[in-house]
């Protein structure tokens, strides 16, 4: 089943911290969120994301075009 997936504005509320990463062979955890939809709404989101800017401090590093897209 694909994830719905909402971006968070705060990284405590997240359930995961994202890194963007440029190759497929940098990629970690990314089955979590790949193939997900963005949803507008938290409270119908499956898994909450926050975007960090460093890639030590991501749960999940993922390439931009396997990232969720909406609707």
């Amino acid at each position: 089943m694909a994830s719905k997936v909402f971006i968070v504005n705060n990284k405590f509320d997240a359930d995961y911290k994202v890194f963007f990463v440029q190759n497929k062979f940098d990629e970690k955890a990314a089955e979590i969120i790949t193939g997900g939809t963005l949803v507008k709404n938290k409270f119908d989101a499956d898994v909450k994301v926050f975007i960090v800017n460093n890639k030590y401090d991501a749960d999940i590093l993922i390439m931009h075009s396997n990232f969720p897209k909406g609707k």
